[in-house]
Order: C-alpha cells, then structure tokens, then sequence
C-alpha cells in the first residue's frame, strides 16, 4: 500500500500550459487497479498532486498495457506514460528526490525487482534489475505492510539528489538478515551494504528516517531463530561512503534498554530526534512490559547527545488515566505513528489505542475444537486516538484522548501469547489502525492529523473521515462522512483544509477523483 510519494508535480506542466484547479476527474478505461498502486505527491509537507498504475488495456492472453497518471494538486492531467509488460507485474514503491521519479516493480513471471528513474518529462531515465527467489519473495511478503505510517514506503526511500534506497530482508542459508540497496540518480550506479557483523544472527531491519548522508535503521537482532531475547540497535549506513557509521546498542550493562522506533531530522543542525519504548537494563523487549518512552537526541556520528524518558506511571499519569506498563483506562496500549517537531520548539506525537478483550466467538470456537482453535479466546480491538505535547526539553506536559469507535482488529492465538510490542507490529503489518496521514505546512506551524472511524448512531451509520486541526495556537476537529457505491474507495491527503477521495468502479472501469472540504 503507498499513499506517499515526494515530488513537485507542477514542474511537470509544459511551457506555456496554464494549470487550473477543478473539484472533479474520471477516467476511463481503467480495467483494473489496485489501491496499493497509488499515491499522492508531496514536497516539503505539502501536496503537490498524485499518481495512479493501472491496466488500460489487454494486449493478448500474457500482456497488458499500463499507464502511469500523473495529476496535479487541483486534479489537472500532468503526464501519461504509458508501457507494456507482463500481466504479473505489481507497482511495490514510488519516490521522489526532486528530479526523478522512482518506482519499483516486481515481476513475478521473471522473478525480478526492477527499479524504473524516470526524468520530469516522462522519460526513462536509468532501469535498475536483480533477481529474487522464492525464499526471498517469502520474506519479502512479510515486509509487504510492515509499519505504514501514515502509507510512508516500506523499502524505498529517496535519498536528495543522489538518488534512493532500498531495504529487503535477505535469506542467506539459515541466516536471516537484511541487505540496503543504493541506486544513483544522477549516474547509472548501484551499490548493496549487506551486514558483516550478524552471523550466526537473525536481523530484521526496518528504515525509520535519513539524513544528508545517512539511512537510519531500526534492526531487531536475535542469536537462534526460536530464541525469545531479542536485541535492538540503531544503526546508521552512510551512503555517501557506503559503509556503517555507527550502531547504538544498548546491553544489560546500561540503566535502560532502549527500542527506537520513530526517527526525524533536525534541519540545519546535523541532529535528529530518536523516540522509543524504554525497558529495564535486564528487561527482555520482546516479552516485557515498557517503562515508558524515551527521546535520544543523536548527532550524525551516532553520538547521544542527551536522552529524556518520561515514565508511564508518573510522567504521563499526570495527563493520562496511566499504569505503570504503559496502559491507559478504556484505551489501552499506545502504537506511536507520527512525530512533529514544531517552530514553538515542542514535540507532538500521534499515537493510537489498542487492547486485548475476551472474545465470545474464540472462546466458543476453542471449546467446540477440544482446545486446539486457532481462534484464541482473546481479541484485540482498535480503539481511541491519542495526541501528546512534549515541551523544548522533550518532557510530556500535555495529552489529550480523541474518542472513536473500538474496532475489532485480531482474533487469532496470537492476541492469546504475544507481547504488547508484537501485537502492534502485527496490527501495522495487516493495516488494522485506523490513523491514515498527516499534512503540515513546510515548518510544521500548522499541522492536520487524519484518521477513519466508523460510527454507528440514529442520525449515520457508515465510515467517516476525521481531522484534528493544528492552526498554530489552538486544535479543532472535523469529519466528512463516507458512502459510496464504488467498489473500492480511499481517501489520500490534499490540498489545506481538503481531502481527495478516489472511487473506483469495477463495473464501469470507471475512477473517479474529487476533492472534499473537510468540516
């Protein structure tokens, strides 16, 4: 699923071409599209237009035509660029680094991943290949969904000017690890940085953020593949030298265990604002309850410059009905989706609810299976949105719950045994939360976080859209109400103050795009 892509789409109007807005675009002949294969176009937080893959026609029984649509932020045609390949190709990632557009394909007749440049005028800049096997493509798969904040990529990431990056896991015997591919924008260039210092180790690494010269990673490590003590690092690959700058691992040996899982930049500062679950020094994080959540200031040579945790049970109890594991009254655990470093110098953070409930169905289900249901006698519910303030020091000093509909997310044994920690990543893995985006203005003075419900009330009944407004000094809250007809329906970021909803109709090989106020 993508939702994300960088670029400024109006460099791509003609000379001389006026652009103008309009509320309204259909566009035929789509004989078939996959919501995964779009996305919107963004420049320094803001909205700069959207992209579409889909199959505009059938060649013969193993070729179709596809086409590639470009749209401007008010809906305006831009650039088609139209190819013919296999009909087993899907559109994995797109990105933009200000001059080329990136995609990644897979083919799955070939088995190859080919990374496609292409420059502002539609043309085809580089092509990139390699192979993948079965086992890969097994792994690849559970990475599909992994962590889609917001639908930011999950395995290509522009990089500026240079070009992009790539992280895959990577099966090599019984070692599990990862590999970061580099692809060069400005000549045909590619480079792989795959882990030396892992053998004999299980890894799996997830990118949290760049900078001017580094991907920064998250990469969960283990010694056996059944062993339940699990190890986190950050880790910071320069790609201008192509080799590891640092790696943050913090041992038994430390105060606190540390599991970073949301990254930004400071810009100007060479800096950048690590956010994380804190544990005990002895503490397993992969079964463990959290201490509460810590912020690490790291420079770019990976040295902390300071770290501030803010306990459960005494720095958030003071704004949140907050245990000591982390759990709030009536919403439960948090899963932290989106960090905005204000000009006012505070921190806000955007989280959302989930908890585990008895289930009727599982329990019955069990029972009528002699206990061997796959079931599980437990579920796990969605539930409220969650905004907290952290001041210049990074210490909470304010939060406040956004209340919605709890939605049923996982019934499986795997509510039954898991961790808190395991669960949120199984519940970003399969899409369960309900938050969908945030936009801001360029220096994030105003920002509007974005997210589904579904209300069930004498007045509506059906799926909303819903905003928390941030104009600078205060917050208020809109929502749209959501029915439709189509047979597939999603709503991407737009321009301020709007949300663009897209319609597709299977029957008519019909999409539909308009823009919709929000309030």
């Amino acid at each position: 699923m993508i939702k994300k892509l960088l670029i400024a789409a109006l460099c791509f109007g003609s000379a001389g071409h006026t652009l103008y807005a309009q509320q309204k675009l259909s566009i035929d002949k789509v004989y078939s599209t996959y919501l995964r294969n779009s996305g919107t176009i963004m420049e320094n937080n803001q909205i700069r237009g959207y992209f579409f893959l889909y199959q505009s026609d059938k060649i013969d029984r193993r070729t179709n035509e596809y086409t590639l649509q470009i749209l401007d932020e008010n809906l305006n045609k831009v650039k088609d660029i139209k190819f013919q390949d296999s009909k087993n190709i899907l559109l994995l990632e797109a990105a933009y680094n200000g001059a080329t557009l990136a995609f990644l394909f897979k083919n799955t007749d070939s088995k190859v991943l080919e990374m496609k440049l292409y420059t502002l005028d539609g043309k085809l800049k580089y092509s990139y290949t390699r192979e993948y096997d079965s086992r890969t493509d097994d792994l690849m798969k559970q990475y599909e969904t992994l962590r889609t904040d917001e639908g930011t990529n999950q395995n290509v990431f522009d990089l500026g000017e240079q070009g992009y990056a790539s992280v895959l896991p990577l099966r090599d015997g019984k070692q599990r690890t990862y590999e970061v591919d580099f692809y060069s924008a400005t000549n045909k260039k590619q480079w792989t940085y795959v882990p030396t210092d892992d053998e004999e180790r299980y890894a799996q690494a997830e990118f949290l953020g760049s900078t001017d010269s580094l991907i920064v990673l998250e990469v969960m490590k283990k010694r056996r593949m059944l062993s339940g003590k699990v190890g986190a690092s950050l880790i910071g690959i320069n790609f201008v030298t192509k080799k590891k700058e640092f790696e943050i691992e913090e041992t038994e040996d430390n105060e606190y265990k540390f599991l970073p899982t949301s990254v930004i930049k400071l810009p100007g500062t060479g800096k950048m604002v690590v956010m994380g679950s804190y544990f005990p020094g002895n503490a397993n994080i992969a079964k463990d309850a959290s201490l509460g959540l810590a912020i690490y200031e790291v420079d770019g040579k990976g040295k902390i410059i300071n770290k501030t945790y803010n306990s459960w049970g005494g720095d958030f109890a003071k704004y949140l009905p907050t245990n000591s594991k982390g759990k709030i009254d009536d919403v439960g655990f948090l899963f932290i989706h989106k960090l905005i470093k204000a000009p006012n110098g505070k921190l806000y953070v955007v989280g959302e609810g989930y908890k585990r409930k008895a289930s009727a169905l599982g329990i019955g289900l069990t029972v009528l299976a002699g206990g061997r249901s796959t079931a599980g006698v437990t579920k796990i519910v969605i539930t409220d949105m969650v905004l907290m303030e952290f001041n210049e020091k990074y210490k909470v000093s304010n939060a406040k719950i956004y209340e919605k509909q709890q939605n049923d997310a996982m019934l499986s044994n795997i509510s039954d045994y898991n961790s808190q920690h395991a669960i949120a990543m199984y519940l970003k893995m399969w899409g369960s939360f309900d938050y969908e985006f945030t936009t801001a203005e360029q220096d994030n003075s105003a920002f509007t976080i974005c997210y589904s419900d579904w209300v069930r009330s004498s007045e509506y009944k059906g799926q909303t859209f819903n905003a928390i407004r941030f104009n600078g000094t205060k917050f208020s809250t809109d929502k749209i109400e959501l029915k439709s007809k189509a047979s597939n329906m999603k709503v991407f970021p737009a321009k301020a103050g709007s949300v663009m909803i897209l319609e597709y109709f299977k029957k008519d090989k019909r999409m539909d795009l308009r823009l919709e106020k929000l309030g």
